[in-house]
């Protein structure tokens, strides 16, 4: 029994519009927009972790102690030249006569203390110009951080026999 008005044939109360089922998606727009701001904050995330990586020189050596280290051995295993290290600064040699000494600029006062350990058992070494006497971590990172800014070493490795 419908009731209708007295002018108009139309029924006064209307069937609700058909809703969508409970499984069907209806905001699409809404999972759009969190699937936009998803991939974006991934997308800044990813170039954040790529710039914070370590920097690299000729793409292989990371910017460590370690690999300053080997870079050292390998310019006085090659006997010279001048060649760029992985912290920017160059590793140029140095000879009197059968004597190799490599000088390593622009090293960080943090690594050169690492580096200060691994070279001073293969060899002599000086710091900013000082060639300590006794070679402890404290007078490492004294001669390490005397200068502002970055440190000069100065490798004379032990000959080979």
């Amino acid at each position: 029994m419908a009731t209708t008005s007295a002018t108009h044939s139309k029924p006064f109360i209307q069937a609700p519009a058909p809703r969508k089922p409970a499984g069907k998606s209806g905001g699409g727009k809404a999972k759009l927009l969190a699937l936009a701001g998803i991939a974006v904050v991934v997308a800044v995330l990813g170039a954040a972790a790529v710039m914070m990586r370590p920097h690299t020189l000729g793409g292989n050596a990371a910017a460590t102690p370690e690999a300053f280290a080997e870079q050292m051995e390998a310019a006085a295993r090659n006997g010279g030249g001048t060649i760029p290290h992985v912290f920017g600064g160059t590793i140029r040699t140095e000879r009197n006569g059968a004597m190799l000494a490599l000088v390593a600029d622009n090293v960080p006062p943090t690594a050169c203390v690492s580096v200060g350990w691994k070279l001073v058992r293969k060899g002599l070494l000086s710091i900013n110009g000082t060639m300590p006497l006794r070679v402890s971590a404290a007078k490492l990172a004294e001669l390490c951080n005397q200068e502002d800014g970055p440190a000069v070493l100065t490798w004379i490795p032990k000959p080979t026999e």
